[in-house]
Order: structure tokens, then sequence, then C-alpha cells
């Protein structure tokens, strides 16, 4: 078995791949959570059934853009704090966390969406006659909101790694510090 440089100075941290199942792990957890959370939060949309079709008034397509936002911000309040555990839990793995929440990211607003929208009703409207009010299923509008997990875990991983001054990897065990 061959040791990389760390392990011989005893420095020793997870192998990648422990460390990619721990983000995977709490990634379906937070994603899940993050849906139920828009599920619960996100205004409702209510629309009129004319004509066989889903008609919004301006007041209603304006929380449309409601529901957007709240899962946006429950994204970006996902990926901070995903960024700031991993960031400290794997200090000598910064790129291996940077990679997993930036790709893991997406796949957890994914599943939120998924959750949200399971929670969230159908849109079925057989059945509706003329002229009832019924509540818009739960889904995104923008899909652009779907990233927003990525991008802020993925700056906060990088402004962490810019900012640490962590040369432990590199120096000898029980030297002083330099």
């Amino acid at each position: 078995m061959t040791m990389t440089r760390a392990e011989r100075l005893g420095h020793a941290g997870a192998r990648t791949t422990r460390v990619v199942a721990e983000i995977v792990v709490a990634t379906v957890v937070a994603g899940v959570v993050m849906g139920v959370a828009w599920w619960l939060l996100a205004p409702d949309v209510t629309a009129t059934v004319v004509n066989g079709e889903v008609r919004l008034d301006a007041r209603e397509g304006q929380k449309l853009f409601g529901r957007d936002a709240v899962f946006a911000l429950l994204a970006a309040g996902c990926g901070l704090l995903m960024a700031v555990v991993f960031s400290a839990r794997h200090r000598h793995r910064p790129v291996t966390v940077l990679l997993a929440v930036a790709i893991l990211g997406f796949g957890g607003s994914l599943l939120a969406e998924l959750t949200g929208g399971l929670l969230g009703g159908s849109d079925d409207m057989a059945g509706w006659a003329d002229g009832t009010e019924h509540v818009v299923d739960l889904q995104m509008q923008s899909q652009a909101g779907l990233i927003v997990w990525s991008m802020t875990a993925t700056v906060t991983v990088a402004v962490i790694a810019v900012f640490r001054d962590d040369r432990s990897p590199w120096a000898v065990p029980g030297a002083p510090p330099p």
C-alpha cells in the first residue's frame, strides 16, 4: 500500500470517497428538508378555470415570483451551510469539497423541487367547472433558481480556501510554525 506525503507526515485526512459520501448524504437530507420548507413557506397561487384553462390575474402572477424567490433563498442558505460545514470538517480536501458541493448542490436543488412539487398538489384540471378557483401546483417557474445552491456553495468554499492560512499538510509534525 502506498502512502501519500501527508499520511507519512501524520496529516492523513478522510479519503476522497468518504468526503463525497458525507456530502451526498447531507445533500439528500438537506434537499428533502428544503423541499418541505419550500412547500410550507411558498405563497399559494390561486387560479380560476376559464374554458378549461387556468387563468391567473396579475396579483397571483406576482406570487409565482414569490415562490421562486423563496426557493432561491432556501437554496442559498443550504449552499452556505453545506460549504461552511464541509470546508471546516474537511479542510485538507478543499478541491474535493468544492467539486462535491458544486455538483451535488444542483442535485439537492432538483430533489427539493421534486419534494416540494409532490407535496404541492397536482395540475390535473379534469372535472373542474368554469369559474372554480384552484391552487396551482408548486413548481419552479424560473429554472435558474436550481443553480443558486451550487453557486453559493462554490463561492463560499473558494472564499474560505483563499483566506485560510493552512500550511499544516506541508509542515513537519512537532516543528514550530514559521
